[in-house]
């Protein structure tokens, strides 16, 4: 369980989750901004104490492995043993694995969502929450997924391609 001194370390890539509006004229396409946590987390009103970094701010199918080497070493350089990465659904599983290879003695756990967290109707809230609380209630070290009410080892899981959902294999 987590120690309630310590701070977990929040993590931006990207993604779905962290996209917006352009904020210039006659602008048609999403533009990631700031880390939707730095929203969702005060509203959600979380009792531990977190710190966020930024490694990049990408659409998740534009991550390639020098970013993921960022979030790895972001990962191992961290005093925090727990961590909640956001990132974009379409490689988050991929980015799992590459982490599976360079963290082994923390606990991770990524997330995001299907709609960006500006709009209404968006999961982002729920899956941050849910995140964030499942991650204080690990006790094994790995790289999990935190996506539609699911915890699961990264290995573990897999999206349905019928239903767009994250799913235990």
């Amino acid at each position: 369980m987590c120690d309630q001194k310590e701070r977990i370390l929040l993590v931006q890539t990207g993604g779905t989750i962290d996209k917006d509006y352009p904020k210039t004229n006659l602008g048609y396409a999403f533009e990631i901004t700031e880390a939707a946590v730095r929203r969702i987390l005060p509203r959600a009103r979380v009792g531990v104490g977190y710190d966020i970094k930024t490694i990049c701010q990408k659409d998740s199918q534009d991550i390639e492995d020098v970013d993921r080497e960022k979030l790895a070493i972001a990962c191992l350089e961290t005093h925090s043993k727990r961590i909640l990465v956001t990132h974009g659904t379409d490689t988050m599983l991929e980015t799992a694995a590459y982490l599976s290879t360079r963290v082994v003695d923390k606990f991770v756990v990524l997330t995001g969502a299907f709609l960006p967290e500006t709009f209404k109707s968006t999961d982002a809230d729920f899956n941050v929450g849910f995140a964030m609380g499942t991650l204080q209630a690990l006790t094994k070290h790995g790289i999990f997924i935190a996506m539609n009410g699911q915890i699961t080892l990264w290995s573990e899981c897999r999206r349905n391609k019928d239903t767009d959902m994250f799913e235990k294999v």
